[in-house]
């Protein structure tokens, strides 16, 4: 079945680390690989960090109960509509989204359970700089 919708690009990967760790974690990413911290969009949880890599973005999240659940890669999509009906026509669960200002977005799972986000920036929106 041909797809009605162009991925444009990936926009972030989302990787999780344990509540004891977190803190660990985020100084890792900074001290080690040198990633530059970016303010977290109002609507998305406190706790965690963002990082900016080049176009793209790394989230570093924290899942108490199912730690592999919620880590995720996000893409860019041209139509999410498209995208939603396309899933939905094949049989995927669409996954609701917490509301992020600027952006529509949900999440799905691949047949071995990895979720994955689609995303589309509204008018006048986009990644930050």
């Amino acid at each position: 079945m041909s797809a009605d919708f162009v991925v444009k690009r990936l926009d972030h990967v989302h990787i999780t680390a344990p509540e004891e760790l977190e803190d660990e974690v985020v100084s890792w990413y900074i001290g080690t690989l040198g990633l530059q911290r970016i303010d977290k969009p109002v609507g998305t949880q406190p706790r965690g960090a963002w990082f900016r890599v080049g176009d793209q973005e790394i989230h570093i999240g924290r899942d108490e109960h199912n730690p592999p659940h919620t880590s995720h890669f996000g893409v860019v999509v041209d139509d999410l509509e498209a995208v939603v009906s396309h899933l939905r026509s094949v049989g995927c669960h669409i996954e609701q989204a917490s509301r992020i200002p600027g952006r529509k977005r949900f999440y799905t799972r691949d047949p071995a359970g990895n979720r994955i986000e689609f995303l589309s920036f509204e008018e006048g929106e986009g990644p930050r700089a």
